[in-house]
């Protein structure tokens, strides 16, 4: 009963946290302080990288991870953020040359998010080895986006 439960709070919080991404964003707000907001966001992609690992590489990791109550509320919590990495973007309201940047590292933590979304919903263990290895493709444009923010 608990696995069931999980999976349907995993896939009530991934289909809502999806529907927000199809809304229009609102419009950036103007800061002076950019390079704080977008490092902010940075290091907070960082750190739910880092608790995504928790899934593991393997299949049997991943199996082990969806069954763990734990474990799957930390990825949940994880691949939620994860999943809105373009609105925390715009929310931090980087210049242009930051945010296109930061794009194809939002494209793969997406990709993850949703491929999480799968390995929930399906308890397939596989998916969730998958967005692990997503992840890891968006490690480089993180650092090139970091370069960028202290470049100004």
């Amino acid at each position: 009963m608990r696995r069931c439960w999980s999976a349907w709070a995993c896939s009530a919080v991934l289909v809502g946290a999806a529907g927000c991404g199809t809304a229009r964003p609102a419009p950036p707000v103007v800061s002076d302080n950019w390079q704080a907001n977008a490092r902010q966001v940075v290091q907070q992609l960082r750190v739910d990288i880092a608790t995504a690992a928790v899934g593991g590489t393997t299949v049997r990791d991943a199996a082990k991870a969806l069954k763990n109550t734990s474990d799957l509320y930390a990825l949940l919590v994880a691949y939620s953020d994860l999943g809105g990495c373009r609105q925390m973007v715009t929310s931090a309201a980087p210049p242009e040359r930051v945010a296109r940047a930061l794009a194809p590292a939002c494209r793969h933590l997406e990709r993850a998010s949703a491929l999480f979304a799968r390995a929930t919903q399906r308890s397939d263990p596989a998916a969730l080895v998958r967005a692990t290895r997503e992840i890891g493709l968006a490690q480089p444009s993180l650092v090139r986006a970091m370069l960028a923010i202290r470049n100004g």
